[in-house]
């Protein structure tokens, strides 16, 4: 057994006895029962803590105890039990009418598309510069911009911040230069150093045609493969998708409404009408690697996992066909048609919290998800619910420490396209990813860092996981929340950023081999 680790069970062991002794001294004692057992209770109680959270903070410290990177096959990563859990509908609540999400309305749906519009990937003349305004953008966006103008000018206030970054990162290259040549290389399988897509190269291949045809390319049987049973396709095709890489998979029948409006892939710009052949979503999800995780933003990436994303999706779509099937893989970080997130909801693999995202039993918020539409018949997963909206009310330090202050403190969440769901506020978002000390797009995930459900599958995280769905007073999780913010440091939220403003701060220290000044002989600057 590590030594830390049973220094920590000598301490919790040592509290009980106290607990033990006090209460037997009570005994013996009428006349000194009562203050000595309020006495003993509360000493126990202040040992026992304090024993959990040391336990707590060693068992973190062990790199044998990572979710979702463990060399393990056939979804041995996806142990929580969630059959307690199931419900016939998700947490997130509709109020009609709903509708589709359209194009630019999305934030990164409107940004990589302009960019295109400045850059044409086939190097033709820039369709849109900033000098041409908002008048001069082609719709939907100008229609858009001129509804909302503020939108238009914060983009073009981070678009400022992007390349004031630029200049900045030779202040910050030498110390960040191997989580940058680390991130370009996750990358490199999609994306040249400076985010330029790899057309040539991309994998799964980029739709080029009407989703009727691009989805069906693949298959050569003249019939498919007919399965035994809905119930049998759901399992191999689980199974398989861990094989390929995934540690959470779920499925579920495919809500139109998480499909954008107005753009898609292989099509172009122009409202659509849902394929026929989306009827089901098969969703998994891979966690970044853990210890570059935890020490965001400026050591972080969030090409770790995108790269992995896109090898399961593209092996899951060519297995789809191969059955007989049509098949599209949806995979970050732009090659997609739909709202992931909700889907994976609708899936039952987690709920969403307050900066509205996912968050999941195993990895809580260090969950990328892709996923991939299909007509195969297949058993789908109820959604479930293990009480994380009601966590969120009470914890709340996603919001304390985001940097932009982009993520709502309000205990109830908005309606947004008649859901009702928390969302953040994704340009004050984007001003963070344009402002930390980085070159290649690193992005910031600072919330998804410091949120108390992300935690390493040890005992005690195991155990808090066990017990707080299943408390139905609350007093579980505020006691768990009471420990996280008393014996755990966290940066301010201005620290995550470059000086003048921070001190290019990281939640957790960033592993040795992103340490540039251990391995070479380079002067760093802070």
């Amino acid at each position: 057994m590590d030594r830390r680790l049973a220094k920590a069970m000598v301490v919790s062991l040592l509290s009980g006895v106290l607990i033990v002794g006090f209460g037997d001294m009570a005994i013996a004692d009428d006349g000194v029962s009562r203050a000595i057992l309020r006495i003993g209770s509360l000493v126990g109680a202040v040992l026992g803590i304090l024993g959990a959270a040391v336990a707590g903070y060693l068992a973190g410290r062990d790199y044998d105890s990572h979710t979702g990177w463990e060399r393990a096959a056939y979804g041995a990563g996806m142990f929580y039990n969630r059959e307690p859990f199931r419900k016939e509908r998700p947490t997130y609540e509709a109020e009609a009418p709903t509708r589709r999400i359209d194009w630019e309305e999305s934030f990164i749906g409107r940004m990589t598309t302009i960019i295109e519009y400045m850059k044409p990937p086939d190097g033709s003349t820039p369709k849109w510069t900033p000098d041409m305004g908002v008048d001069g953008l082609p719709e939907p966006f100008k229609s858009f911009f001129r509804k909302h103008p503020e939108r238009y000018d914060a983009m073009m206030e981070n678009m400022g911040h992007v390349m004031q970054q630029i200049v900045n990162w030779d202040q910050f290259k030498a110390r960040f230069a191997l989580a940058d040549a680390w991130s370009a290389s996750m990358a490199s399988s999609f994306e040249e150093p400076l985010g330029k897509t790899h057309r040539d190269r991309v994998f799964p291949p980029d739709p080029a045609g009407p989703a009727e045809e691009w989805d069906f390319r693949g298959i050569r049987r003249e019939e498919p493969l007919p399965f035994r049973s809905p119930k049998l396709a759901s399992e191999l095709l689980k199974k398989v998708t861990h094989t390929f890489g995934a540690t959470l998979v779920g499925i579920t029948r495919l809500n139109p409404d998480w499909c954008f409006q107005g753009l898609l892939r292989g099509v172009g710009m122009g409202r659509y009408t849902v394929p026929a052949h989306w009827e089901y979503a098969i969703v998994f999800a891979t966690p970044h690697e853990w210890d570059s995780f935890y020490a965001n933003p400026t050591y972080g990436t969030s090409y770790d996992a995108y790269s992995t994303l896109r090898i399961i999706g593209g092996r899951l779509e060519t297995f789809v066909h191969e059955l007989g099937y049509p098949a599209r893989a949806h995979v970050p970080p732009s090659s997609y048609d739909l709202v992931v997130p909700p889907i994976a909801i609708d899936a039952g693999l987690g709920e969403q919290g307050r900066k509205g995202l996912l968050l999941t039993p195993e990895l809580g918020s260090n969950a990328r998800l892709g996923c991939v539409t299909t007509n195969l018949p297949m058993e789908v997963d109820k959604p479930i619910d293990i009480g994380v909206k009601d966590f969120c009310r009470k914890c709340k330090i996603c919001a304390e420490r985001c940097p932009s202050g982009a993520i709502s403190f309000k205990d109830e969440p908005g309606v947004e396209f008649g859901y009702r769901r928390w969302r953040i506020k994704d340009d004050l978002c984007f001003r963070t990813w344009a402002s930390v000390a980085q070159s290649h797009p690193r992005g910031c995930r600072v919330c998804l860092a410091v949120c108390p459900y992300t935690r390493k599958n040890n005992w005690i995280h195991a155990t808090s996981r066990y017990i707080d769905p299943r408390d139905p007073t609350g007093i579980v999780s505020s006691s768990l929340l009471w420990m996280q913010k008393a014996f755990f440091q966290y940066p301010k939220a201005r620290d995550f950023l470059p000086p003048p403003l921070g001190k290019n701060a990281t939640y957790h220290a960033p592993p040795d081999w992103l340490r540039t000044e251990k391995w070479f002989d380079i002067e760093t600057t802070e």
